[in-house]
């Protein structure tokens, strides 16, 4: 809850380590970037309650701790990437509120 607008850059790839990333009910707008692939560590993703558009990037299927993902609310579209089913374990997957599918 901050209003952050804009697209979220390629540049927080860098970020070494990130175990939680939460940037819901902002202004975010444009694709999520495929350079989210690099936090394979992640166990959290947060990015609900934005403007978000276009796919899911299959480059998400490189994480190999994730248990919470939250992207509803946004206008995502297209199919789930196959790649997510190579998650070990998911506690909790939202992805309602989009036009989604798969």
């Amino acid at each position: 809850d901050n209003t952050l607008g804009g697209v979220l850059p390629t540049e927080i790839s860098a970020w070494p380590v990130i175990d939680t990333f939460y940037v819901d009910n902002n202004a975010l707008s444009g694709t999520l970037p495929t350079v989210l692939g690099a936090w394979t560590s992640i166990t959290g993703f947060h990015i609900f309650n934005n403007a978000l558009s276009g796919t899911l990037p299959t480059e998400i299927g490189a994480w190999t701790a994730i248990d919470r993902f939250h992207v509803s609310d946004n206008t995502l579209s297209g199919v789930l990437p196959t790649e997510i089913s190579a998650w070990p374990v998911i506690d909790t997957f939202y992805v309602d509120n989009n036009a989604l599918s798969g």
